[in-house]
């Protein structure tokens, strides 16, 4: 199942909204997909203000450019327990399409003071917000933090090497704390270069 709308992307609602229940038109910028009833969350762009609407009330307003241009080299070093956590959340999604975790390009395994640990490296993908694995893996890090499992992914642009982007929870357990940045991923105290 194909999202016919983007998260952020701006669109005209013409419909009624099932948290005001009243009828609105006017523009809006998509938040978010319910995907058992099809409907999308939408900011009210006039009132700022957030309502659930049918895809059938939306209407896109400007053209869109599908081309997938950025790409980037992605590294995860992760609790095993937090991937399982990923994997069901990803294994219960009904929209399968697109499955980036099956396109990891190393994963490796290892073991540091009886605990058990996973990288995963993508060296050059499309890592779009829009994905729902992306959202899945961005989405469980927040209970991860709460079930105190650590973990950390760093982001780097492939086609704009400017970006950076450095998400972890490292603090009770730095055995994930593996990666050294500069210019390249390396993995620190072994000298071998990911990415």
């Amino acid at each position: 199942m194909k999202n016919k709308f983007r998260k952020g992307e701006v669109v005209l609602v013409d419909g009624i909204g099932k948290i005001s229940e009243k009828k609105h038109r006017q523009l809006g910028i998509i938040e978010a997909k319910e995907y058992l009833y099809n409907d999308y969350l939408v900011t009210l762009i006039s009132n700022k203000t957030e309502d659930w609407f049918r895809e059938k009330d939306i209407k896109i307003v400007m053209e869109r450019n599908f081309k997938k241009q950025e790409k980037f080299k992605v590294v995860l070093a992760i609790d095993i327990r937090g991937l399982e956590i990923i994997e069901r959340k990803i294994n219960s999604m009904p929209n399968k399409n697109n499955n980036i975790f099956n396109k990891v390009d190393v994963y490796k395994e290892y073991q540091a003071y009886g605990k058990h640990y996973a990288i995963l490296i993508w060296t050059s993908t499309y890592w779009s917000e829009n994905n729902f694995v992306v959202n899945c893996i961005q989405n469980s890090f927040r209970e991860l933090r709460k079930q105190n499992i650590a973990y950390k992914e760093i982001i780097i642009g492939e086609t704009n090497p400017d970006y950076i982007k450095i998400l972890e929870f490292i603090d009770n357990d730095p055995n994930v704390d593996i990666f050294e940045i500069c210019h390249k991923i390396k993995i620190k105290n072994v000298g071998g270069i990911l990415v």
